[in-house]
């Protein structure tokens, strides 16, 4: 599964505030649901990687997701940035055998950036896995698309 997402700020801009922790604070109150949290993050080597919990209230699941689940999704989220704008992700959802893993790149455009997220997600549940797999895929999608146009407003406040 792959996501795109245009900015019309440089990659360097993007790629500053994605690892910013007033940025992921701020985009986690707006975005993260039930329970978000910056759980930590850190710096080592031109490479910053933070763990957050993002939640979804189960209203907004689709019935299969649901029932597997029981209650709100959870999901709890690894990446990793490098200073040459590329980067990598996991998550997990307690409870859900499997994960999701990707890897994102900003490059610069000829008016912007864009970033580019390829993932990959794996439920291991017989016979129902395949269509766990592609509701949370929809779910991610939205994710995704959300943060991208919550970041591009976060860029435009910071001036």
């Amino acid at each position: 599964m792959e996501h795109r997402a245009s900015f019309a700020t440089p990659a360097d801009t993007v790629h500053a505030a994605l690892v910013d922790e007033a940025y992921l604070a701020d985009r986690l109150q707006a975005l993260g649901g039930t329970n978000a949290s910056v759980m930590d993050r850190a710096e080592h080597n031109g490479e910053v990687t933070y763990r957050v919990r993002q939640g979804l209230a189960a209203d907004h699941l689709p019935s299969a997701v649901r029932t597997l689940l029981k209650g709100d999704l959870v999901v709890d989220r690894t990446e990793t940035w490098r200073a040459d704008r590329t980067g990598t992700v996991t998550a997990t959802i307690p409870g859900v055998p499997g994960e999701i893993t990707g890897k994102s790149t900003l490059s610069d455009t000829a008016d912007g950036s864009t970033w580019v997220t390829e993932l990959e997600i794996r439920v291991s549940i017989p016979i129902v896995g395949g269509r766990i797999e592609k509701a949370i895929g929809e779910q991610v999608v939205k994710l995704l698309a959300n943060e991208a146009a919550f970041t591009e407003k976060w860029l435009a406040r910071q001036g």
